[in-house]
């Protein structure tokens, strides 16, 4: 019976053990680590698109406030996302190179700060919810506000999950990932109706869903690392000096931290342009589309983010060779899952848009913004690999340089010049033209690089040519 039960026990470790990240196999390998990924990502954005769905029910107003409230939250979370990128970054190297204990160090270190960070959020906007709310209109305060507020508790539990999923994909254990991530979304699901209209508590509802299903999520991840399930150990017996080990960390991470700050930035800009020309209606139809999008580039996000555990162990142990193998599969492996998505988005826009609402000023705004958003959509997968690509070299100016080109320094401009002469066909005209010139200048680069890498892997790093003046 006891040899039984340690069969048994054995079996179940082996199943949540982390991918062999050296293997031959390099195809079946990054199917292996993105989709699950990509699943778990896909997880989190119909979760939080079916959250949008409930609220729908409750009516437009709803919408529009969780929208408000949507730029703050990543504003906070993208210093999680930084976070996490760079540890699952320097891990991977770390663990490339076969040095385990700092790998182990450099994720202790990595999830206290960023749990730390995450409860100073908390009170910081617990203690000025007005000052951050500027794009809300009078009719919507209230309600965005109380939102905000109880939402604000799972701030800490969001930073600590965000560091915890990209450690485990970063480990090469992805599955346990994307199953966590399906606990919580199956849980949230459950407890949205329940909270909303079960007990009458609204938009309030949504907030205290969303902190039981963290908590849960979180549940599964300390019994994960308890019982030492990965490559990654954990440790409370790091010193105060250990803290000099997040310099590396947070140099690969500030990239991602600054393009997600943009983003918010730029929702921010785009939802009050749209309040101004078409009021809650403008806000409630362009915050669909931008959730739409969010449903197609977590999948493409996903895939890259189980390419880059590759691309940082190849990186790592200095196999040229596979780095550019791997970016080549990533490359048409993204673009197939774009392309497809950004055509289906394309040519069933106010079909996926009835699902939100049924106010046809909502719909019509949404539909136009959605055609507007996705068509360009199409190059999103060139623009990621680059990026995962970037990072796993260690070259965080030149994934900035990428990261900000969509919706900070191409965006910003065309908000600014074209909306007050063409109005909102001017803010569709900007969303749709930062992201296509984003995609170009991606599919340069790209080629560049890759150009860069065969020629390092055949041997003649002196043969390599420079970079043109436009790409990083």
């Amino acid at each position: 019976m006891n040899d039984m039960s340690g069969m048994s026990g054995s079996l179940r470790k082996r199943r949540l053990a982390p991918e062999d990240l050296a293997s031959p196999q390099l195809f079946r390998l990054l199917l292996r680590l993105g989709l699950p990924a990509m699943f778990g990502l896909s997880i989190n954005a119909a979760h939080h698109t079916i959250n949008m769905v409930f609220v729908g029910m409750i009516g437009e107003d709803q919408i529009a406030a969780i929208m408000i409230v949507l730029p703050i939250l990543m504003l906070v979370a993208a210093f999680g996302e930084g976070i996490g990128v760079g540890v699952a970054t320097e891990v991977g190297r770390a663990l490339g190179a076969g040095n385990r204990s700092r790998a182990g160090t450099l994720a202790s270190v990595s999830l206290a700060a960023g749990a730390a960070f995450g409860a100073a959020s908390a009170l910081a906007i617990a203690a000025f919810p007005d000052l951050l709310l500027f794009a809300a209109t009078p009719a919507l305060q209230p309600l965005a506000q109380h939102y905000l507020l109880i939402i604000a508790v799972s701030i800490p539990l969001t930073m600590a999950q965000i560091i915890l999923d990209f450690l485990a994909i970063a480990e090469g254990n992805a599955r346990f990932s994307m199953w966590t991530l399906v606990a919580c979304f199956a849980l949230n699901i459950i407890l949205d109706p329940i909270m909303i209209f079960g007990f009458g508590l609204g938009l309030q509802g949504v907030a205290i869903a969303t902190i039981l299903s963290q908590l849960v999520a979180l549940s599964i991840y300390g019994v994960y690392h308890a019982r030492r399930l990965g490559t990654v150990r954990l440790t409370l017996g790091w010193r105060w000096r250990d803290i000099a080990d997040l310099r590396p960390v947070l140099a690969v991470g500030v990239p991602t931290t600054l393009t997600s700050l943009a983003t918010a930035g730029a929702i921010a800009a785009m939802l009050s342009l749209a309040g101004t020309y078409h009021g809650e209606a403008g806000i409630a139809g362009v915050g669909i589309a931008l959730r739409l999008l969010a449903v197609g580039t977590l999948p493409v996000i996903g895939l890259s983010l189980g390419a880059q555990s590759i691309l940082s162990f190849a990186w790592g142990s200095g196999d040229v060779a596979r780095v550019l193998s791997a970016v080549r599969i990533l490359t048409m492996v993204t673009s197939a899952v774009g392309g497809v998505y950004g055509l289906a988005a394309l040519g069933f826009s106010e079909k996926l848009a009835s699902f939100f609402t049924k106010d046809q000023a909502v719909l019509s705004v949404a539909s136009q913004a959605i055609v507007a958003t996705h068509l360009p959509f199409l190059l999103f997968g060139l623009r990621q690999t680059l990026l995962v690509l970037f990072q796993a070299q260690g070259r965080p100016k030149a994934a900035l340089a990428i990261g900000l080109a969509q919706n900070g320094y191409l965006l910003l401009p065309l908000l600014a010049l074209l909306p007050p002469f063409l109005g909102f066909s001017g803010l569709l005209a900007a969303m749709f033209l930062a992201s296509a010139l984003t995609g170009l200048l991606s599919a340069v680069c790209l080629m560049r690089t890759l150009s860069a890498l065969r020629q390092r892997s055949a041997g003649h790093p002196a043969s390599i040519r420079p970079y043109p003046s436009f790409c990083p």
